[in-house]
């Protein structure tokens, strides 16, 4: 006779399966926000430009298996990981912008998700943990625009983040990854000291062998992109001009932009602090045009603020508060709050070291890519409070706040893409590619910010060669081979030649 679950048995059962159910419900809903802020950059080319057509073209030129982008085309630093991602999804679609940017969506998406799974494993309601993520999944449309951005790096460094520190017993693991990480964006070495900090009574249990087994992971992955780094093209493709070298090139180039003027410092910090991390956040009303984003649209409100510093200050007060409580200490020593102390750490150095960047320029919005690290800072003072928060009317005043000003962000990302859907702007590039593809034009030159674009949205059916920076050094070759039909377009007005969207099109007798 099989006997029957007992009544608390069934109890627990219901209640795990009602949490599952609310985890499969959040994270459908993380996915749907991260969905919806990323409609306008995957939908649309207008928010494309040159330094994305390298990646687009790396990805093309690899998919073809015509060369094997170590770095980003052109410069010593950046592994060339975004192109990498995005050669199967040209397998499929082919080489498009969209196609470029879905992988990042698709790691938009996996982040947000693992962040509530990871909440929910610590004990945090699945309802909860969204809101936690929401600073990641209901961005702004300028950061929503900058995580879908294939400019070699901008959603990936939160994944190594996330991965890092699950890794982190394992030193062979963690130091392979964080080798990798670094390499392709320098911030992700902030994990280090941030780990170190944050697991600083397991650190002290860890023997001198499993220390070296780390140590030993990064320098072999180190050594072995050394080796290879020697023997690519920096400039892509064969045919033009070769140039290898070193793997120490890359922090070479990264250590050579460092400063530290004091006056300069805090002015930059002041910029980025009053300026930048308001308008990340949607708390200051900007607009989006200052961003570079084509439109007239004002992001951000005055309800927002108050709604994220309510959530931020009420958070801050509870969890002090709080702090003289037994039971405060023990949820506090907790794994779920070291690791919202390691990405706060995190957050923190990352706006730090913006300061000690001499190439930003005062006076103008801060460099949103140098920040987004910055989106950790509430998501991890939000995860760690709603661990600790023993009182479920605190916790709800709290989520329910957080959500307001996370549903400004959505309104903005909505009116973004009603904006763009109405109204799109002009795609100049598209119009050019699609006219000289159109005209049998396969050769030409143009200014760094039209010719690798074009050349993309073309396929490489058109080939434009830099008139300025260079990153492919074959189309130079081959436009200088062909230079008795090769046009040059140059931007309006236009006194001579064909008029063409932004551009005056001259053909090689004008020359």
């Amino acid at each position: 006779m099989v006997a029957r679950p007992s009544g608390l048995a069934s109890l627990r059962g219901l209640v795990r399966s009602a949490g599952q159910r609310e985890l499969v419900i959040c994270s459908a809903a993380a996915a749907a926000f991260v969905a919806c802020r990323s409609f306008v950059p995957l939908r649309y080319e207008q928010l494309f430009d040159s330094d994305q057509a390298i990646v687009g073209l790396m990805a093309k030129h690899l998919s073809e298996f015509r060369a094997f982008p170590l770095f980003f085309y052109g410069q010593h630093y950046m592994l060339g990981v975004q192109a990498w991602i995005a050669v199967p999804f040209f397998w499929i679609g082919g080489p498009t912008v969209a196609m470029l940017r879905l992988p990042l969506l698709i790691i938009n998406i996996v982040v947000a998700l693992s962040l509530i799974a990871a909440f929910a494993r610590w004990g945090v309601r699945p309802a909860l943990g969204l809101v936690a993520v929401l600073p990641i999944a209901a961005t702004t449309p300028v950061v929503s625009v900058e995580l879908l951005t294939a400019l070699g790096a901008s959603i990936e460094p939160f994944a190594y983040v996330v991965l890092l520190w699950a890794l982190r017993r394992r030193p062979v693991a963690f130091g392979t990854l964080l080798c990798i990480g670094a390499l392709h964006r320098e911030f992700t070495v902030f994990a280090l000291p941030a780990v170190a900090i944050a697991e600083w009574r397991e650190w002290r249990s860890w023997s001198a062998v499993r220390l070296a087994q780390g140590a030993g992971a990064f320098a072999v992955v180190w050594l072995l992109v050394d080796v290879l780094k020697r023997q690519v093209n920096v400039f892509g493709p064969s045919g033009g001009v070769y140039s290898a070298g070193s793997a120490t090139l890359g922090p070479q180039t990264i250590l050579g932009w460092l400063t530290f003027q004091p006056d300069a410092y805090l002015a930059r910090l002041r910029q980025l602090l009053t300026w930048g991390v308001p308008d990340m956040l949607g708390i200051r009303p900007h607009m989006l045009s200052a961003y570079g984003l084509p439109t007239g649209l004002e992001a951000g409100s005055i309800g927002a603020t108050v709604a994220f510093l309510a959530a931020t200050v009420v958070a801050i007060g509870r969890i002090a508060w709080l702090a003289r409580t037994r039971e405060w200490r023990r949820r506090a020593g907790g794994e779920g709050v070291r690791f919202c102390v390691y990405l706060a750490l995190i957050a923190l150095q990352t706006i730090l070291a913006y300061g000690l960047n001499g190439g930003i320029v005062l006076g103008m919005p801060a460099v949103i890519r140098y920040a987004l690290f910055a989106l950790l800072l509430p998501i991890a003072l939000f995860g760690a409070y709603f661990q600790i928060e023993t009182s479920r009317r605190w916790q709800a005043a709290v989520a329910l706040t957080a959500a307001v000003w996370a549903a400004g962000n959505l309104v903005d990302n909505a009116r973004f893409v009603r904006d763009f859907a109405a109204a799109p702007p002009p795609g100049h590039h598209r119009v050019m590619a699609d006219y000289l593809v159109a005209h049998g034009i396969t050769y030409g030159r143009a200014g760094y910010w039209d010719a690798y674009a074009i050349t993309f949205l073309s396929r490489e059916r058109v080939i434009l060669a830099s008139t300025e920076k260079m990153r492919i050094s074959a189309y130079g070759a081959q436009v200088e081979a062909h230079a008795s039909t090769a046009v040059m377009l140059r931007r309006q007005p236009c006194s001579d030649g064909t008029r063409v969207a932004a551009w005056c099109l001259a053909e090689p007798a004008a020359r």
